[in-house]
């Protein structure tokens, strides 16, 4: 499986804007793929799973707005979906526009590096891969940030 080492693009994120993407290059007909270091896919959604996690928006207005039939096929159970919800909306969205197949899970990019006009990217995998594009869709929120605060280090109570 997933023995072509070079692209058109390379996606790196597995999220929201990750599939998208991943859709996009799809329908253009372009050679790519998605790198995502989790163990699945969904970005936040995978990453965040304190308990009550939920949208913030209505479910309706979170959701991709590309595919009318999508929009119809798909029935939420929440106005303001749960953190499993979005995790199983992604994974359907994912395997209705068959995109799984192009998405490397467990995979970090270890090094991205531009030289002659062509991205080169060695993984956690210990794959080189190259591409023409290689887009960022991480996210804002891809990894945690511990702000800096005067005196953080030395409060003993819960953060």
């Amino acid at each position: 499986m997933h023995n072509k080492q070079s692209f058109d693009v390379i996606v790196v994120g597995a999220g929201i804007a990750g599939i998208y993407t991943a859709y996009k290059l799809k329908k253009m007909g372009l050679s790519f793929c998605v790198l995502e270091s989790g163990d699945g896919i969904g970005g936040t959604w995978f990453w965040n799973r304190y308990p009550g996690a939920r949208c913030d928006i209505e479910s309706t207005e979170y959701s991709y707005q590309f595919s009318e039939k999508l929009q119809q096929e798909w029935d939420w159970k929440n106005r303001y979906a749960s953190q499993q919800e979005m995790l199983e909306y992604l994974e359907h969205v994912s395997q209705r526009f068959d995109l799984l197949s192009d998405i490397r899970l467990n995979t970090r990019v270890e090094s991205a590096k531009f030289i002659d006009n062509k991205w080169h990217i060695t993984t956690s995998t210990n794959k080189n891969l190259s591409s023409q594009f290689c887009i960022m869709a991480t996210g804002a929120v891809s990894s945690p940030r511990i702000p800096n605060i005067n005196g953080l280090t030395q409060f003993s109570g819960q953060i």
